[in-house]
């Protein structure tokens, strides 16, 4: 990463009227599309009345942030994200949802649920203090006094983010994403979240994203097992991605060279696997109870 670009990026944004013109034009734009804004026009809704001073920092961020158009002033790429993670961080300062209990039971047989701090969506028990999952989740999303919305947010970003990292590309840089099977490390024990065995890690090699996950919840929705369950009157795009759908087990894994092998069993059938150092099937079965 360039230090010099990264650090002017940063300097450009700390400043509020810059901060204002960017929010002005987010602000200004609707469903038809992101706002194009005359001079006056933008210097009016940032509220800045010296036209020396507002000019000036309108340039700083002119061919970065804010593009010149015929009419006005646009956001750049760079600008819409921009503006996207201000809205974020004014909304997840305040949002909060204290846990409530939803479907499906910790092993440790006490009722899952769910909540909302830190601007990340959690599922645990309360009772044993297991996490199994937290996961940032944008606050526009989620209304307080519906707590299923974040049900629906966390279950639509977790299922768009696995299907992209754990398929090469990065979800929010486009970056190479590099997928590895992993043993339980240290992560887990930071967070205090709930590790199996054998678990899959992707890394962006571009932003440094990362997401670790177990096997059942990565491979539930690669076309063999997603048919697997559907052919079995399941359809998985109507389920949470992490409901007990079907039961999974580990039955051998071999770390040099990596290969890993389970079964998904689901209506007294079974869907065993193997699965290569690449996180891809090398082979599998189904096998049915006739």
């Amino acid at each position: 990463m360039d230090d010099d670009a990264s650090r002017r990026t940063f300097e450009l944004l700390a400043n509020e009227t810059r901060l204002g013109i960017i929010s002005a034009l987010g602000e200004a734009s609707g469903e038809g599309g992101y706002a194009t804004l005359a001079f006056s026009e933008l210097q009016a809704a940032t509220g800045v009345e010296d036209n020396g001073q507002f000019n000036y920092h309108l340039q700083k961020l002119v061919d970065e942030f804010v593009e010149e158009r015929e009419g006005g002033y646009a956001l750049t790429l760079a600008g819409i994200r921009a503006y996207q993670a201000i809205l974020a961080r004014v909304r997840s300062e305040s949002l909060s949802i204290d846990p409530f209990e939803i479907d499906g039971t910790c092993r440790c047989g006490e009722p899952r649920h769910a909540w909302y701090e830190d601007s990340r969506g959690h599922i645990g028990c309360l009772s044993c203090g297991d996490l199994e999952f937290r996961y940032p989740v944008a606050p526009n999303a989620i209304d307080e006094s519906e707590p299923d919305t974040l049900l629906n947010a966390l279950n639509r970003k977790l299922t768009r983010d696995y299907l992209s990292m754990f398929n090469g590309i990065c979800p929010y840089c486009t970056g190479r994403s590099t997928v590895r099977l992993a043993e339980s490390e240290e992560f887990y024990d930071e967070v205090g979240m709930t590790s199996t065995p054998v678990n899959v890690h992707a890394a962006c090699e571009s932003c440094a994203w990362f997401l670790y996950a177990n096997i059942a919840a990565v491979l539930i929705l690669s076309p063999p097992v997603y048919s697997f369950i559907e052919e079995r009157g399941i359809d998985m795009w109507n389920e949470y991605i992490w409901q007990e759908i079907l039961d999974h087990e580990v039955t051998d894994i071999q770390w040099e060279p990596q290969r890993v092998e389970g079964t998904f069993s689901l209506a007294g059938d079974e869907l065993r696997y193997v699965l290569d150092a690449d996180f891809r099937l090398r082979d599998y079965e189904i096998v049915t109870d006739e």
